[in-house]
């Protein structure tokens, strides 16, 4: 569910604009693109575990 939350609130964030809601559009567009600074950086940042 983690990983599905930015495609979650990129998908309201359209909607909010194809219904032309301004303020709750941009509001979305910001949480995703934070949601997605966050996540890269957890991710860049920890060990890859891999199996060989």
């Amino acid at each position: 569910m983690v990983m599905m939350l930015p495609f979650v609130t990129a998908l309201a964030a359209t909607w909010f604009g194809m219904l032309g809601r301004r303020r709750p559009c941009v509001t979305f567009w910001l949480l995703t693109l934070a949601l997605f600074a966050a996540w890269c950086q957890y991710h860049m940042t920890s060990p890859l575990a891999l199996s060989l």
